[in-house]
């Protein structure tokens, strides 16, 4: 678990980044911690924060299913109305 938290520290949060001193690294590792239970949403939560879970919601694995059949059954009218791009000879 601690590496898999640390790859996503460096990876998602970091970006590249160097912290200069311990006390800009400790800063980040605050900021970190608040990114990753308030505002990363994992695939494994279905679209929901570690917080909400621990809250006592509940994640729906049709949650993004459901959305992709609603879209699906409006593509069609949302490519006619941006058909003013269509290719004429």
């Amino acid at each position: 678990m601690a590496e898999s938290t640390h790859s996503i520290y460096k990876t998602e949060f970091l970006k590249g980044q160097v912290s200069r001193t311990v006390e800009n690294h400790l800063d980040s590792l605050k900021q970190f911690v608040h990114y990753y239970n308030y505002e990363r949403h994992p695939a494994d939560l279905c679209g929901l924060t570690t917080m909400q879970v621990i809250a006592g919601k509940i994640p729906d694995k049709n949650y993004f299913k459901n959305q992709i059949a609603e879209t699906k059954l409006n593509r069609v009218t949302t490519n006619r109305a941006f058909n003013k791009c269509a290719f004429v000879r």
